[in-house]
């Protein structure tokens, strides 16, 4: 069986107990032999790019980890729902091809991993270590520390990030401010972060709240089983809509064999452990409190772990800095999970003072496996593994008298810690945590044959050339439509053809080169119709004819392509089934990312305003994962230089108007479509690379002319007729504007080319120019 564990942080980059756990876990796996076992995780370097990735081994374990600042993101969306990550996650899948995944958390990562996994048919496996699914910040807490019962019954009216529900061009310019070595810039931030946050409407963040759970829902709904570690997670997951039969109680092991040569050692002083990072979620000024309240000279207080802030706010932390000078407190920052059973081995009692309700704290189960008693708050998962007066001693959460109390009984009552490890039960090793697991994943589905008696298994993009995805592209056929760029439309033809799904026609059309590239092509690209046409009829003429020729041979399903368009191996795939989820898709196309550039989007589908005649490209220019997380995104109109188009679309409003040309018909194509009932959208899972300029020029004033003539003419015939001359007043000043400002168009060209563009559209006069 090939195993993906799928986790926030890995050591020796993150060494928190989820991160610990799951290190032991994939090692317990990989030592059966008989699986193989990966880690997709995280990390965060500001030294290095942003989601650049890092590969290595963890002994038998195969670790691929990418680096998430957050620089990259642009919306508070992005944070959770990382397009970029999920792609990422989804070519290390074809490539690995695992027959199981768990998912240990997605936090720092993308929710759209599960898509992916989905998608390939590959079964999810989830552990809820926490509440993120239902609360973006973890813990129930709100932003003053208090526990929240959660989104449900007017919760999270106030608690989203400060900055989340600005404008995509604040969030970047923030991003930007956070990573200049400025003095005083961070602090600027915060009190202008602190500002908006007044100033933000509650029904605003509380509805970006409940946007949030939507997509949660929606993003683990194919999850095979859930698994809880705790009964309070397990409860707390009832509102949010799990299954029952879903949602699986579990323990979880830990690597027993280091505590078993642990030697403990006694001492005049009582001994006390904190671990955990200075955030006011895990209480440690509540222990500082309670130990003001002993004798100085009998206690030792031992505190492990670092001093970051908490989701970026280091107020807390600093505040304790002058406090955790006590006489009776040393600080051991940061231990190495190998070092921990020395470290446990050195101390009396383990006290867990978190405020939030803890799900099963991995220290716990460390500190019993060491032989260590435990004082606890009394919540949650932790009362749930605490037996008060057992094994431990618990007292309520946030009650540093209490706790005091609770301490001072272990130096007054000399019996009472020996009573408390005696009462210790051992907890479960990894090895046997190990060997449920695996059950579980064949129960979810995941091949039991052995890794290393047989190939990697066969991708799911690959089986669906068994099934669904190459079936469904059976009914495509592709035109490419070439102009002197006979290099070009073969890469275009070469990346359809290595598709998981290639269509079963490619029609490539010469738009008359008269270069040679209709010979070239014939000899080149194999299995596929080269149609030359008797003359240039432009981009609109050319696809036609490709488009007719399609049709003619009974395809469902147009893909046109640009001959200096470049597509993924998936999204063929991506973009067929887009056409079978939505009943009312007419048009689908991928996300557009630039060649020179590959994180950058050239297009996330176009925005157009019928009221002023204003175009836009969605995202153009920013990183992937400003396109957002939505799987389809119904949008004004798409790109011609990839689009899917339905047969029903042609029969119903006709074939692309060729006296545009070049330019603006993709559009106006578009938009009588939508006028006449289909949706057009944009496949986020789907990837295309366009170059842009080949065939005629970036810097041409062609384009001028043909951008600004088409610009009126689709001005002209959309919108209100009492506003017309409005818009077209408008769209002549939005090109005038292009001409004078944009590196890309010739002055003096350019405005000649301007002049001509628009005396043309006044006379009626199209087509070729």
């Amino acid at each position: 069986m090939r195993i993906l564990q799928v986790v926030h942080g890995f050591p020796p980059d993150a060494n928190g107990g989820t991160e610990a756990y799951v290190r032991d876990l994939a090692a317990a796996l990989a030592a059966r032999g008989d699986d193989a076992v990966a880690v997709f995780t995280r990390h965060c370097d500001d030294h290095a790019r942003d989601l650049s990735v890092r590969r290595w081994t963890d002994g038998a374990v195969d670790v691929v980890s990418v680096n998430n600042t957050f620089h990259s993101c642009e919306s508070y969306e992005s944070s959770y729902a990382n397009p970029a990550i999920a792609h990422f996650a989804a070519d290390f899948l074809d490539e690995w091809r695992p027959d199981v995944i768990h998912l240990q958390h997605l936090t720092c990562l993308s929710t759209g991993i599960p898509r992916q996994a989905v998608s390939r048919d590959i079964p999810v496996v989830m552990t809820l270590n926490d509440y993120w699914l239902i609360c973006h910040r973890g813990q129930l807490l709100d932003l003053e520390g208090r526990r929240c019962p959660g989104p449900w019954d007017g919760g999270c009216a106030r608690c989203l990030p400060p900055g989340a529900l600005a404008t995509n061009a604040a969030f970047r310019s923030v991003r930007t401010l956070q990573s200049l070595p400025i003095g005083g810039v961070s602090a600027a931030i915060g009190i202008a972060a602190r500002a908006w946050d007044a100033a933000t409407p509650a029904e605003r963040t509380r509805a970006a709240t409940l946007c949030r759970l939507d997509h949660m829902r929606a993003a683990v709904a194919d999850v095979r089983f859930f698994l809880a570690p705790s009964a309070t997670l397990a409860t707390a997951f009832a509102p949010f809509g799990l299954p029952e039969h879903r949602i699986i109680r579990c323990n979880q092991g830990i690597s027993t064999a280091r505590f078993e040569c642990v030697q403990r050692t006694a001492s005049n002083h009582l001994r006390i452990g904190f671990a955990g990072g200075l955030q006011p979620t895990k209480g440690g000024d509540i222990l500082i409190d309670a130990v003001e309240r002993l004798p100085l000279d009998r206690v030792v207080v031992d505190v492990l772990g670092g001093n970051g802030g908490y989701h970026g706010d280091r107020r807390f932390a600093d505040a304790l800095e002058e406090r955790l000078g006590h006489a009776a407190i040393r600080r051991l920052g940061s231990v190495a999970h190998a070092r921990m059973p020395g470290v446990l081995a050195n101390l009396d009692v383990l006290v867990v003072p978190s405020i939030w309700i803890e799900n099963a704290p991995f220290i716990i189960r460390e500190a019993f496996a060491a032989g260590v008693p435990v004082v606890a708050s009394n919540l949650g998962g932790m009362a749930e593994m605490v037996r008060d007066g057992i094994d431990g001693l618990l007292f309520p959460a946030g009650d540093s008298a209490a706790l005091a109390v609770a301490l001072r009984r272990l130096i007054d009552e000399p019996d009472l810690l020996p009573t408390l490890r005696a009462g210790i039960r051992r907890p479960m090793s990894i090895e046997a945590d190990a060997t449920w697991l695996r059950d579980l994943y064949v129960r979810a589905g995941a091949s039991q044959q052995p890794a290393a008696s047989r190939q990697p298994p066969v991708a799911a993009s690959e089986k669906r050339g068994a099934s669904s995805e190459q079936r469904a592209a059976s009914d495509v056929a592709a035109v490419i439509l070439n102009y002197c760029t006979a290099d070009q439309t073969y890469l275009a033809a070469r990346s359809l053809q290595s598709s998981f799904a290639p269509p079963a026609d490619i029609l490539i059309v010469d738009n008359r080169s008269e270069d040679g590239s209709a010979a070239i092509l014939r000899r080149s690209v194999a299995n596929a119709h080269v149609i030359e046409s008797p003359d240039n009829r432009g981009f609109a003429g050319g696809c036609n004819i490709g488009i007719r020729a399609a049709l003619e041979n009974g395809a469902r399903f147009v893909l046109l392509v640009n001959s200096d368009a470049v597509l993924a191996p998936g999204a063929i795939g991506c973009l067929r089934t887009a056409m079978d989820d939505g009943v009312n898709v007419g048009i689908a196309a991928p996300v557009l990312l630039s060649r020179e550039e590959p994180d950058h989007v050239a297009s996330a589908g176009i925005s157009f305003s019928p009221s002023t005649g204003r175009m836009r490209h969605r995202g153009a220019g920013r990183r992937v994962s400003a396109v957002g997380s939505d799987r389809l995104r119904c949008v004004d109109a798409v790109s011609g230089c990839v689009m899917l188009i339905k047969r029903e679309v042609f029969e119903r409003i006709g074939f692309l108007d060729e006296a545009y040309f070049f330019s603006f018909e993709d559009i106006d194509f578009c938009l009588r479509a939508r006028e006449a009932g289909f949706e057009v959208t944009v496949v986020q899972d789907a990837r295309a690379y366009h170059e842009g300029g080949r065939s005629i020029g970036r810097r041409s004033a062609r384009r001028v002319y043909f951008a600004t003539r088409n610009h009126l003419r689709l001005a002209a015939r959309t919108g209100q007729t009492a506003t017309r001359p409005v818009r077209l007043a408008l769209v002549t000043a939005l090109n005038a504007a292009y001409v004078l400002v944009s590196p890309e168009s010739p002055l003096v060209g350019g405005a000649a080319a301007f002049a001509r563009g628009v005396w043309h559209h006044v006379i009626g006069r199209y087509g070729a120019g």
